[in-house]
């Protein structure tokens, strides 16, 4: 059964037209979306999402492919062999078409919250925070497919695309099961909550080692080890992605200072909120808080112009998708 959930994605484009209808399905921790779009030379597109997701290359693409830059300005590459792009929530991307006159892609878009409650917490917001850019994953490929078919088709049950999405992630985020109670075998999911809780409400401090084992009952040893089985980062890095995304939120609702805001997320001084910010995101947080402001402003922009818009861009899109496409 769906949600209310639904993405919140930006975009602005140019050279690239939608050729048939939208097709999209909403499930429980998921909306997916199939666009089939034509695309003039040099054609490009930027994107940021509110929500964290997977965009999927579909179809022949021979020689052709996609270029990528990142929030960083690294450049990656999607074509017939590298067709996955898992992007963060608020994580920046530009797209470059080469060589395809036809695009066929599938974005995924997951509400991490209701996942985590279906998985029982295997699934958890720690393993949406690092971007993977123009990837192969061969076990992704043939469940991405059935996702568009369905997409495309419509017709089946809703259990049939939330079984698929949730196989989905257990491919992409690599989920295995353990037996017994082993000393890598991640932590629980009362034990992960109240590590995650606890980081939150003591954000601005440095939490020691000791002191989250504590909580769960490990020693320093075996936390560290459970934590990064789980989590894919050490304590101290989850605790600067979190002061970052506290950050973030703050660059977004707040006037106040760049030394304010890293004063009250933890960090020693605006120099180190600098300095973690940019090897977290790609960007410094005043580009960061410019650019967001400037896509924030678009979509705003959208909902007031959304009657005067070219119909060809994006037929029967839900108005809650909230997406502003410029030419």
């Amino acid at each position: 059964m769906a949600t209310d959930f639904r993405p919140q994605m930006t975009s602005s484009i140019s050279g690239i037209t939608v050729r048939d209808d939208l097709r999209w399905r909403a499930w429980n921790g998921c909306v997916a979306d199939l666009w089939d779009v034509s695309c003039e030379a040099g054609a490009r597109g930027a994107y940021v999402s509110r929500t964290p997701r997977l965009f999927v290359l579909l179809g022949d693409v021979g020689e052709g492919g996609l270029d990528i830059r990142d929030a960083a300005g690294r450049q990656h590459r999607l074509d017939g062999d590298r067709r996955f792009c898992f992007v963060p929530a608020g994580y920046p991307i530009e797209s470059f078409v080469d060589r395809l006159d036809e695009l066929r892609h599938l974005d995924l878009h997951f509400d991490i919250a209701t996942l985590a409650a279906q998985s029982g917490g295997r699934i958890h917001p720690c393993q949406f925070l690092s971007p993977r850019i123009g990837f192969s994953a061969p076990g992704l490929s043939p469940l991405a497919s059935l996702i568009a078919d369905d997409c495309a088709e419509g017709r089946r049950d809703d259990l049939y695309g939330e079984s698929l999405v949730l196989a989905l992630l257990v491919e992409l985020l690599d989920l295995r099961q353990v037996a017994g109670p082993q000393p890598d075998a991640g932590l629980s999911r009362w034990q992960m909550n109240r590590v995650v809780d606890y980081v939150r409400a003591n954000i601005v401090r440095n939490v020691s080692l000791a002191e989250l084992a504590s909580l769960v009952g490990l020693s320093p040893d075996h936390f560290g080890v459970a934590f990064r089985t789980a989590v894919g980062k050490t304590p101290h890095q989850f605790l600067l992605h979190c002061r970052v995304e506290m950050a973030k939120d703050m660059l977004i609702r707040e006037q106040a200072t760049l030394s304010a805001i890293a004063v009250d997320t933890g960090f020693s001084d605006q120099a180190h909120f600098t300095r973690v910010f940019r090897r977290l995101t790609g960007q410094t947080p005043a580009l960061w808080r410019r650019e967001q402001r400037i896509q924030h402003a678009l979509a705003h922009a959208a909902l007031v112009e959304r009657a005067t818009l070219h119909p060809a861009f994006i037929p029967n899109a839900p108005a809650s998708f909230n997406r502003q496409i410029a030419t």
